[in-house]
């Protein structure tokens, strides 16, 4: 079961750390299971409504992103 907790000022940035598989979400989600791979793996990082992220995928760096405000 997921607990949902919803805040109008915020966002998530979730990342798994196992395939990195992203996405962004407007509410709080505990306990998230990665679409792509088995387990709890996904990270939420918040975001304010005023910031935003750009990342890149290398296979021999890993992930980078780079957050900012608008």
């Amino acid at each position: 079961m997921h607990h949902v907790i919803f805040n109008q000022g915020r966002r998530y940035f979730a990342v798994c750390q196992s395939c990195y598989w992203t996405a962004t979400f407007f509410t709080r989600i505990e306990n998230y299971e990665c679409p792509f791979c088995p387990g709890k793996n996904v990270e939420l990082i918040p975001l304010n409504l005023d910031e935003k992220y750009e990342y890149d995928i290398q296979p021999n760096k890993g992930l980078e992103i780079k957050f900012s405000r608008f």
